[in-house]
């Protein structure tokens, strides 16, 4: 095998790895905050209301 080849699986290799982690991690995070009863996190608490599209619902 070429000495490149391996320098890049070297590298490569954990970066992925690393990449894989995080967004499972991101996953189990969001998978946690729509458990019925989750406290939101401050930023989702302050967000306001919003309807399906993700609009600011205006209050009367």
């Amino acid at each position: 095998m070429d000495r490149g080849w391996i320098q890049f699986l070297l590298v490569v290799v954990p970066v992925m790895s690393l990449i894989g982690s995080w967004l499972a991690l991101r996953a189990i995070a969001e998978r946690q905050d729509r458990k019925v009863g989750a406290p939101k996190r401050p930023k989702q608490a302050a967000g306001g209301t919003k309807d399906k599209t993700g609009n600011k619902a205006e209050s009367e």
